[in-house]
């Protein structure tokens, strides 16, 4: 009875081995993930839709600037 009183209360951690398979399961290696995972990893608090949009946002200026460029030298600005 003093053993099922024990594992109750709170002080008591929880067993290494139920824990553990979920934590290596649910994340693999670094060296296993692809470029986009590992970029992905690095910001696992932020939501994915956010850094989508970051993303987009950059490309989109990176292809202005191109254009601009090109625009400049053929002399339309």
């Amino acid at each position: 009875m003093e053993e099922k009183e024990k594992t109750l209360t709170p002080e008591t951690p929880e067993t290494p081995d139920a824990a553990a398979p979920e934590t290596e399961s649910a994340r693999p290696d670094r060296s296993q993930l692809n470029a986009f995972e590992n970029f992905y990893e690095n910001f696992r608090k932020v939501p994915l839709k956010y850094i989508d949009i970051f993303i987009g946002v950059c490309i989109t200026a990176l292809v202005v600037v191109i254009l601009i460029g090109i625009l400049k030298s053929k002399g339309f600005f």
